[in-house]
């Protein structure tokens, strides 16, 4: 019976790990896929230093993914992707840029969203190899800001819109980060503000629209969020 005991046990762990060892591979080839996706459309983003009238992104971008809509930036960490939309938030979180499946997803904006809207909401996957929004903690540390920009990059074709961080926190999951239209706008940056886990001091007289980025923390229990104010 002992014996018997020990072969099922022996045959347990190895069927974990060959099952470990089989996701690891299939990790790094998303990996390996998410940079070959990046170094060929990185070609697509026009130097943002640029002054003259030329687009800031190539028309070939949006035609590798109809589905691409900007790019999002933030300086000093890893999050400089194209952004894309679909028509729900699922598809994205498990499918990369050129539409194949990978669990790495890709950053995506919420699906009701439009440009219009008082609140640019976009969502990624915290991966812990620092890819999609897995340096995202990095605008929660303070020493960050002494080096880099508290700015957040959103570019279109022909514009660069900028936004100011003024509030990074932790959640338990709530509706009110990612609504996309306030019936005040300033009441709910106030109360954005005051959940910030760092001080940030902004003035929010004539705001007219935020951008959000949200990911998953602690297996999923929390969100990440970080708002930036439309300068």
């Amino acid at each position: 019976m002992k014996k018997k005991n020990k072969n099922i046990l022996l045959c347990l762990f190895l069927f974990l790990m060959i099952l470990s060892f089989c996701s690891l591979l299939s990790w790094n080839k998303e990996n390996k896929n998410i940079k070959k996706i990046l170094n060929n459309e990185k070609k697509y983003l026009i130097s943002i230093q640029n002054t003259d009238n030329k687009p800031y992104l190539n028309k070939k971008l949006f035609k590798d993914n109809p589905d691409t809509i900007g790019w999002l930036k933030v300086e000093g960490t890893n999050i400089n992707y194209p952004i894309v939309q679909y028509n729900d938030n699922e598809y994205y979180l498990k499918h990369d840029f050129k539409k194949n499946k990978n669990s790495a997803g890709w950053i995506f904006m919420d699906y009701k969203n439009d440009f219009n809207d008082q609140n640019i909401v976009i969502y990624g996957h915290n991966r812990r190899d620092k890819s999609m929004f897995g340096t995202i903690n990095m605008l929660f540390d303070s020493k960050f800001y002494k080096n880099n920009k508290d700015e957040i990059l959103l570019i279109k074709e022909n514009e660069i819109i900028k936004y100011k961080i003024f509030s990074v926190y932790k959640i338990h999951y709530t509706d009110d980060y990612n609504s996309l239209n306030y019936e005040s706008l300033k009441e709910k940056i106030t109360i954005f503000k005051k959940r910030s886990e760092l001080p940030f001091d902004l003035n929010f007289e004539n705001a007219k629209q935020i951008i959000t980025l949200s990911t998953c923390s602690n297996d999923n229990r929390y969100r990440l969020v970080v708002h930036g104010l439309k300068v």
